[in-house]
């Protein structure tokens, strides 16, 4: 009896401890699959397996739901010769064919000490004509360029607008 008990608190613990870490009762602190990046996420959110919501994720959550998702997509400085501009001028030319992007406008929003610059739109998906909102926020941090994605429906941007923007300020490269 003593070894199950023993057995069942040691799986508790692993599964507990691996992702995710209590910062106060409304928060949860959600670490990337490298351990290199963090991100504050309040009730109803939950850590997808790696790869379900996109194949280069450092960090995918999602509120099943309450249908909001968010990812982060680091990449390592080292590997570019570009600046932050020139890595968010980029990306953005490379969004705007995936998501047919053509009225936007970049914003800049301060996530701790780090530079961003944020787009926000309306995407359809025409294989099955939903239509979503999307933001996506453009980051530099110490060692990494990369883009934080939050997206819902549409007919819920409103609501979810604030959250969005207080999850992706408590992003953190460790």
């Amino acid at each position: 009896m003593k070894k199950l008990l023993g057995l069942m608190l040691c799986t508790i613990l692993i599964l507990t401890g691996c992702s995710k870490t209590n910062t106060n009762s409304n928060k949860i602190t959600y670490n990337s699959y490298n351990d290199i990046f963090s991100v504050e996420a309040g009730n109803g959110w939950q850590q997808v397996e790696q790869g379900t919501l996109n194949s280069s994720a450092d960090i995918e959550l999602a509120d099943l739901k309450n249908d909001k998702y968010f990812v982060a997509l680091m990449e390592n400085k080292a590997d570019f010769e570009w600046s932050y501009e020139e890595y968010m001028n980029n990306t953005i030319a490379s969004n705007a064919s995936t998501y047919n992007l053509t009225d936007y406008e970049k914003k800049d929003i301060k996530i701790g000490n780090y530079n961003c610059k944020y787009i926000e739109f309306k995407s359809t998906n025409n294989d099955i004509e939903v239509n979503t909102y999307i933001q996506i926020y453009y980051v530099e941090t110490e060692n990494y360029y990369g883009q934080l994605l939050t997206w819902t429906l549409n007919s819920k941007k409103d609501e979810y607008k604030d959250e969005f923007i207080q999850l992706v300020e408590s992003f953190k490269e460790k």
